[in-house]
């Protein structure tokens, strides 16, 4: 998706601004799991998404830092028109986000935990798949993410997260409905400690 090139721009970024900032630590987590959606419509449509994101943890001296990263997030639906209890139409939905944090770090022996507030930048496309109607659309969320690792050996730890998005979007679409494409993403993988 087109969103591939700012991310890794972003990523470059970062690490670039490491070395005059002082930074105490720079970090990179890997993680897969799935989108909790919060719209009921979402949820009968598609239900629960795999995603998968790639993150830069800059932590700045104190316990302030800057998260950059990079997720993808794809699922299959059917759309069922009211009224027409026959009609199925297959969707495919994938959005691709860049999220920017400012987070606060709390460190407690092998364990760490960061809540971070920032904005996201999301590509999404919706396609339904046997009829000719297509949906693209780029938005700026709030997102709000909650991060815990756990060191498991060397520089190598546990990681987990919890982001909330709310993406209002489709009032400029063909069928001119507002859904929350967003939600709860809850993510589990690694993490990989660069400095």
């Amino acid at each position: 998706m087109t969103a591939r090139r700012p991310a890794f721009r972003l990523a470059a970024l970062i690490v670039l601004l490491a070395v005059p900032a002082a930074a105490q630590e720079l970090s990179l987590s890997v993680a897969a799991g799935g989108l909790v959606p919060l719209s009921g419509d979402y949820r009968e449509t598609y239900g629960p998404g795999l995603s998968v994101e790639a993150d830069l943890w800059l932590r700045l001296r104190g316990r302030l830092g800057l998260a950059a990263g990079f997720s993808s997030l794809s699922d299959k639906g059917l759309a069922r028109p009211s009224g027409d209890e026959e009609a199925v139409y297959p969707l495919r939905f994938r959005r691709a986000s860049i999220p920017v944090v400012l987070f606060y770090e709390i460190k407690a022996g092998i364990a760490r935990l960061r809540l971070g507030a920032g904005a996201s930048f999301h590509s999404f496309r919706e396609t339904w798949r046997t009829v000719d109607l297509d949906y693209r659309a780029n938005k700026i969320s709030p997102h709000l993410v909650a991060a815990a690792s756990i060191g498991l050996f060397g520089r190598l730890s546990l990681f987990g997260s919890a982001a909330y998005d709310s993406i209002r979007a489709g009032a400029d679409s063909p069928l001119g409905l507002t859904v929350d494409v967003g939600g709860i993403q809850i993510l589990g993988g690694i993490a990989w400690r660069i400095f």
